[in-house]
């Protein structure tokens, strides 16, 4: 069971089908179930399945080296391992502490649990390590690099990128830029982002299995794109800077590699998105009777408005699946996150909208069960109006001063769920109950 409160979560007919759907998404998700369906090695030629089948010739190589960074890289890396079997010379995987449960021991696998979303001195030192193991292959070796969610952070290579990362992006976060800007900024800071890690595995040859957790699964952007080419400059990254009134100086900013010939031996696919979670959820609604359709799989914009559109347009009986990025824009000092303020957004227009909203139940919950707290996120429905009611307080008093975490705590709804799966983005979905 991937939920940890289905019990207190599925009190009513809809809330268990709600439960069932988010349940689905977390199964598609898995990281060892997902890597044990498509990637396989049969005699000397390994098989990848992705975006774009892929297959390697692994007998031309003297040694095969894994690097897996982000969210999962432990639990992801030792499953590659047990795939490469023999074959495999070392690996390395840096990763969030507790993003899955109980990560085994292999002995060729070294693994180093960073920070996130602060760089600490641990992540430059376990960057370190890649660094030199990257630096050691050379045009006989071959590297598989497993790329998620979270490798900005993790992957820092030098002490004054870690104070950039401190002190830069908690800032430019706060003033609401996009993943996409950020990680313009990022990459221009860094000795191993925007292609960095292809630059120092040349000439040895590579695949990065990329886990998409950006709307629009953009290589450069995952990740700040360490194994892709990056076509942004410094004056990019500034621009982004000047734009959120956020000052360069005492920043040490580096050009990423721009040499073609660096990323001819580096290939990359889609090995993960969100999409495959969205389909689940649309798979297992259909099955319980619903009208069920992917609406959006990069939904952007404000977290608290994000859903509201779909709330607006809902049938009875169907279920709109979404999927993507929100914006917080932190007015207040309160404890919550994009899918918790999503949540209690959405619950803030039923509450001045009954008639219409009456029957309608509306989720919202990260892929890697995280929240910026330790929670997934938050469901909201006529239960969680009438508790609302009943508490006497009001979501918009919370939405003031961004604290979701505390309103769910008050009434009920958060989730919670194993962390197991992909971070592949925010998944939302909005139903309306099947009885007329």
């Amino acid at each position: 069971m991937m939920l940890l409160n289905k019990k207190d979560l599925a009190t009513t007919p809809m809330r268990a089908d709600a439960c069932a759907m988010i349940e689905s998404a977390y199964d598609a998700l898995d990281i060892e179930k997902t890597i044990a369906h498509k990637v396989c090695l049969r005699g000397t030629t390994l098989f990848v399945l992705g975006a774009r089948p892929t297959r390697v010739d692994v007998s031309r190589f003297r040694r095969i080296f894994i690097v897996g960074i982000g969210k999962g890289a432990d639990v992801a890396t030792i499953a590659l391992a047990d795939v490469l079997k023999n074959r495999l010379t070392r690996a390395i995987a840096l990763a969030v502490r507790g993003t899955a449960r109980g990560t085994r021991v292999h002995p060729r696998v070294d693994i180093v649990y960073g920070t996130h979303p602060e760089p600490s001195r641990v992540n430059v030192r376990a960057t370190e390590k890649i660094v030199s193991l990257l630096a050691d292959a050379d045009e006989r070796d071959f590297v598989l690099f497993f790329i998620g969610g979270g490798g900005s952070s993790l992957l820092c290579a030098t002490e004054s990128e870690r104070r950039a990362g401190c002190a830069v992006f908690p800032a430019l976060t706060k003033m609401g830029a996009t993943i996409e800007e950020m990680n313009i900024v990022r990459k221009h800071l860094s000795e191993v982002k925007g292609g960095g890690l292809a630059r120092l595995a040349y000439p040895a040859s590579s695949l990065s299995l990329i886990v998409s957790d950006v709307c629009g699964n953009d290589f450069g952007t995952i990740a700040s794109g360490p194994t892709v080419y990056d076509k942004t400059t410094i004056a990019d990254a500034l621009h982004v800077l000047t734009r959120y009134g956020v000052s360069p100086e005492g920043l040490m900013f580096v050009e990423t590699p721009k040499d073609k010939k660096i990323f001819t031996k580096a290939k990359a696919l889609l090995f993960a998105c969100n999409e495959d979670a969205a389909l689940a959820m649309v798979a297992t609604a259909r099955q319980r009777g619903y009208a069920a359709r992917i609406v959006s799989l990069a939904l952007e914009g404000e977290a608290k408005t994000a859903l509201i559109p779909f709330v607006q347009k809902i049938k009875r009986g169907e279920v709109l699946v979404c999927a993507g990025e929100t914006t917080v824009h932190v007015r207040g000092d309160g404890t919550g996150g994009r899918n918790q303020e999503s949540a209690l957004g959405a619950l803030d227009f039923m509450m001045r909208h009954r008639k219409e909203t009456e029957g309608m139940l509306v989720a919202s919950f990260g892929s890697d069960a995280y929240d910026n707290t330790p929670v997934a996120g938050a469901l909201v429905d006529d239960v969680t109006v009438a508790a609302t009611k009943k508490k006497k307080i009001h979501p918009r008093e919370f939405l003031s001063c961004n604290d979701s975490y505390h309103f769910f705590k008050k009434v009920g709804g958060h989730i919670r769920a194993r962390r197991t799966a992909f971070n592949v983005s925010d998944l939302m979905l909005i139903m309306k109950e099947k009885r007329g």
